[in-house]
């Protein structure tokens, strides 16, 4: 139904309405069932509707130039992702061994860098028991000067006391 033939139906409506609720003129409507009437009624409204036909093969034509446009548009858009598709693929399988060849590097260089770990931790280890074994022979040393300056300033004492008195003196 167009926009023009709504004010149509209004006079048909309401000849159906008149004569359906003035009871003082009786007329054909009166004497129909329900279902003849509501039959009727779609005759009467379907007989006043004439749809313009100039008008609605204006506007099929505009609606068949818009849907044609609309999968043309559409025919472009599919061709544009295919285009991208094969684009992303191809860039794809170029940079795959790229990829691959710079992650096997990069766990080439993690793999040398977890043994340098291991080797610093075993020299450090190394270092601690030097650094630990100097310590001890430093102290040991350190008693063994020291025992050996006591042994000097005993033999300096009983050297004097040799000369004092030229007696065997004994410092122990």
């Amino acid at each position: 139904v167009e926009k023009g033939s709504a004010p149509k139906l209004v006079p048909a409506l309401a000849r159906w309405s008149t004569a359906m609720t003035d009871s003082a003129e009786p007329t054909r409507v009166a004497l129909m069932s329900g279902d003849e009437k509501a039959a009727a009624l779609c005759d009467d409204i379907a007989a006043s509707v004439h749809p313009d036909t100039e008008a609605v093969a204006q506007h099929c034509g505009q609606i068949e130039r818009s849907a044609e446009d609309m999968l043309a548009r559409l025919d472009e858009l599919v061709a544009v992702l295919n285009k991208l598709r094969e684009d992303s693929k191809e860039q794809r399988e170029a940079l795959t061994p790229a990829l691959e060849a710079w992650t096997a590097g990069l766990a080439r260089d993690f793999a040398y860098l977890d043994s340098a770990e291991e080797t610093m931790e075993a020299v450090k280890s190394a270092v601690a028991d030097v650094e630990h074994q100097l310590a001890q022979l430093e102290s040991t040393e350190f008693r063994r000067a020291r025992l050996a300056d006591i042994e000097k300033a005993r033999k300096g004492i009983e050297g004097l006391f040799q000369g004092w008195g030229g007696g065997q003196g004994s410092v122990e």
